[in-house]
């Protein structure tokens, strides 16, 4: 039995190839383990030339195909493709965007769509397939309780080396210790991880640490979890097991839940950096959002990074519910007040399955058409759009206004002046060699 698994481009990201398909991997493991022997297709930079890339991708039995929103036109095309060279393949769509939208995938053609996890959904689809019976439309099964049962990634699947975040100066791998989130911000989805949070056993992170140093030879993590302090009394026996290693890592925190202590114990262990979704400068537009967390709590972790020795890299939104001149105003003093080391400023995209999608009329937000391949929060500098409005601004204005402040947080920290500089010499670099 033949079996495809598909990553489509994402051109629309800044880099394609910062982060491995981890998902992807995830899913060829776990039918790795079940006696399959899938091939993983990564389309990464092939956006122009689908068609092409999967030409010889003919006579498979099952191809998997995950998809964020603005990546769904390009695992469209590839659906196409590998339907005119083999009608009989069974193609299923998997991920956040078919989890969100699952009939409108069985509409678009997809044979099935895998809703939620999909580790044991496409071993249960192949062992279906094998034994000739019929796949349903829509394929889902209970969350994983035990997160140790999953085979780690297999990343020999792919060119792993290829990708890498930059983290200190050298290339990251990802790697994920857990799964789920306990807060309902309205600006998020859980379609795909919505049940209880669950987490690895330390050993068991441990114990793929030490595979991505030994066997790829990776001495920096990025840390994907949602939250990686939602334990802190997990997060610091992690940290003291892999203090030896050498490591330097990334992660993402969230600010109610931090300490000091916490902070210098990831400091000792590698942390060099970690990642906060600050979202707002205004108390008003965090309630709006249920972010359970407020201005001063953001604040005092920026601090106590700074005192740890950690880069704090906050997220910020423009364009959330209720959002004003006013509050537009007051994030922009919390930044010049606060002075983090890193930012991201991005206009608030209305992703498929949020409360704000879901129900916008419970929010002060009006949204406007959006297509899918332009359905992203961050991307290049110059391609930004906004997709809502409130009653107080148009989506013209948080335009205008997320490119004034976005200058203006640049000129305040000046690291994004080094990273374009860097973009800049890369791409006139590139089109040399190609003139």
């Amino acid at each position: 039995m033949k079996i495809l698994l598909i990553n489509p481009p994402s051109p629309f990201l800044i880099d394609q190839f910062a982060f491995p398909p981890l998902g992807i991997l995830y899913l060829a493991a776990s039918l790795e383990k079940a006696g399959y022997d899938p091939e993983v297709v990564d389309a990464s930079g092939h956006e122009n030339e689908i068609k092409n890339f999967l030409a010889d991708q003919t006579g498979v039995d099952l191809c998997g195909i995950t998809s964020t929103t603005p990546q769904y036109p390009y695992a469209q095309k590839i659906k196409d493709a590998i339907k005119e060279k083999n009608p009989k393949c069974i193609v299923v769509a998997g991920g956040s965007h078919p989890s969100s939208v699952r009939e409108k995938c069985i509409k678009d053609g997809f044979d099935s769509v895998v809703v939620g996890e999909g580790e044991n959904a496409i071993v249960e689809i192949a062992r279906k397939i094998e034994a000739g019976e019929q796949i349903g439309k829509i394929s889902k099964c209970d969350y994983i309780k035990n997160l140790d049962s999953i085979p780690f990634p297999d990343r020999k699947k792919i060119d792993i080396r290829r990708y890498g975040y930059d983290v200190a100066g050298g290339k990251a791998t990802t790697i994920i210790t857990s799964r789920g989130c306990p807060y309902a911000c309205a600006f998020c989805s859980k379609d795909v991880w919505g049940g209880p949070v669950r987490f690895r056993s330390v050993d068991n992170v441990v114990e793929e640490i030490k595979v991505v140093m030994d066997d790829f030879g990776f001495d920096r993590l990025l840390i994907l979890d949602d939250i990686i302090n939602l334990s802190n009394s997990r997060l610091t026996e992690l940290c003291k097991k892999i203090e030896p290693f050498g490591l330097k890592w990334r992660c993402y925190i969230r600010a109610n839940n931090v300490t000091k202590e916490l902070l210098q114990t990831m400091k000792q262990a590698g942390c060099v950096e970690v990642g906060i979704g600050v979202e707002s400068g205004s108390q008003k537009i965090l309630d709006n959002v249920n972010k359970k967390t407020t201005v001063e709590m953001n604040t005092k972790v920026v601090q106590m990074c700074k005192e740890a020795g950690i880069i704090c890299n906050v997220f910020l939104m423009i364009g959330l519910p209720g959002e004003t001149r006013e509050t537009v105003e007051e994030t922009r003093k919390w930044f010049e007040k606060v002075r983090p080391q890193k930012f991201g400023y991005n206009i608030f995209a209305p992703y498929v399955g949020t409360p704000i999608t879901q129900f916008p009329e419970k929010f002060d937000i009006q949204l406007h058409d959006m297509p899918d391949e332009k359905s992203w929060v961050k991307g290049r500098s110059g391609e930004y759009n906004a997709f809502v409005s409130t009653s107080n601004l148009t989506a013209e204005e948080i335009l205008r206004l997320h490119k004034e402040n976005f200058k203006h947080f640049i000129d305040l920290t000046g690291w994004r002046k080094e990273w374009d500089r860097n973009n800049k010499q890369s791409s006139e670099d590139k089109n040399q060699k190609n003139a």
